[in-house]
Order: C-alpha cells, then structure tokens, then sequence
C-alpha cells in the first residue's frame, strides 16, 4: 500500500502546482520572489542569486508540510486505537474534496483565502523563506482540498505520515523550480490545466472509495 499511496501523494504535489490557482500566478509570482522581470525570466537571465532564492522559497514551503507530518507521526499511537473510523472518514473527506475539485460541491468556507499578505516583499534569503511558510500556510480553493486528501491518507496510515509530506513537497517543488528554465512553456501548460486538474479530483474520488472500503491492500497485492 506504501508504494501507491506515496506515488499518490508526490502527484497531489504536482497537481497543487498545475491547479488554476498557482499555474497562472506563476510567472508574476516568480518574479516576485526572485527580483527578476518578467521579460528576463523568459530571456532565461536567472542568475545564481535568483535560483538561490527560489531554492529559499521552497526550503519555507516544504517547512509546513513536513513539520504537520512530523506531528501526525507523533501522535500515530493515539490515533491507531480509532484505525478503522479513521479510515472510514479519511476516505468520505477524499471524495468530498475531490468533488471540490471537480467543482461539484463548493463550500463556501473552502473556497475562501486564508493566507498571510506581505505588503512589501522581506529581503534577504531568509525573507524569501518565509514567504515559503507563508505561502504554504495559506488557503486556496484549490490547494485546500488537494492537500486535505494528503492529511486524510495520513491520518490512515500514520506510519507514513512524513513521508507522505515529503512525497507531496517534492511533487510541488521539482516543478516549480524546473520551470523557472523553461518559463516560456508555461502558457502550453496552463492550455492543459484545468484538464489536469478534473483528472485529478477523479483520481481523489476513487482514492477516497478505495480507502473507505478498506480496498488499497486488495489493488497492491494485485499489481504485485
């Protein structure tokens, strides 16, 4: 089951990333945190100094995610007295989420921003790191409920809770760095975007089922 849902995991990354709500921003948002214009992102002039500050961004971003699975991983003893409604639950909040993001259920209280706003951008390394936490900590309708599949499925297996995080940070950072060397190909994604993303909440929905029904060890044993 590990193998599965950690590849699960490392693709909810990658589709927080390709969702509406980063793909579009993320040129503007580059440039932000990098210093660099637009123009010179696509004349591909990042510099060592803008790299090392895109670097800082995620070290910031991957702080929440792998800070949260530190703590579902501590408290796992608890948690593994109630496995079984755990389960249960993790797998009804799969579906609902994915709903969300197919854009059938909407809750108003999901579909809100959460997030921190900085009025002037902090300098220095550090600064752009906590840009990173501040980003991460934020809520978006469509990081929300990608990322509330995650916390479902590791709350079921709380064993691999952390490495769920990691898996979910590397789906979202490989790209968000890679493609500040391709930033010219953005807009061939984004084409593509809100396709990827229905497939993705599909894929949530049939996670949630399979966790619900207690189905994820019959699916490994098979493609084993």
């Amino acid at each position: 089951m590990g193998d599965i849902t950690v590849a699960v995991a490392f693709g909810a990354g990658l589709l927080s990333f390709v969702s509406p709500c980063v793909l579009p921003i993320y040129p503007a948002f580059l440039s932000y945190i990098t210093g660099v214009s637009y123009s010179d992102l696509k004349d591909n002039k990042m510099d060592k100094n803008a790299l090392l500050h895109t670097i800082f961004f995620l070290i910031g971003f991957s702080i929440v995610y792998i800070s949260l699975g530190v703590g579902l991983g501590i408290v796992s003893d608890i948690l593994q007295s109630y496995d079984n409604t755990i389960r249960m639950v993790g797998g009804l909040l799969c579906i609902i989420f994915g709903l969300v993001v197919l854009g059938i259920f909407n809750p108003q209280f999901l579909m809100k921003d959460r997030k921190f706003e900085f009025k002037n951008r902090p300098s220095g390394l550090i600064g752009t790191m906590l840009i990173g936490i501040a980003f991460a900590a934020g809520w978006t309708p469509c990081m929300g409920p990608i990322i509330g599949t995650i916390f479902s499925m590791a709350a079921v297996n709380q064993s691999l809770a952390l490495v769920y995080m990691i898996a979910y940070v590397l789906g979202f950072c490989i790209p968000f760095f890679l493609l500040t060397f391709f930033i010219t190909k953005i807009n061939i994604l984004k084409k593509y975007s809100q396709t990827i993303t229905k497939i993705g909440g599909v894929m949530m929905i049939i996670m949630g089922l399979l966790l619900f029904f207690d189905k994820l060890t019959a699916i490994t044993q098979f493609f084993s």
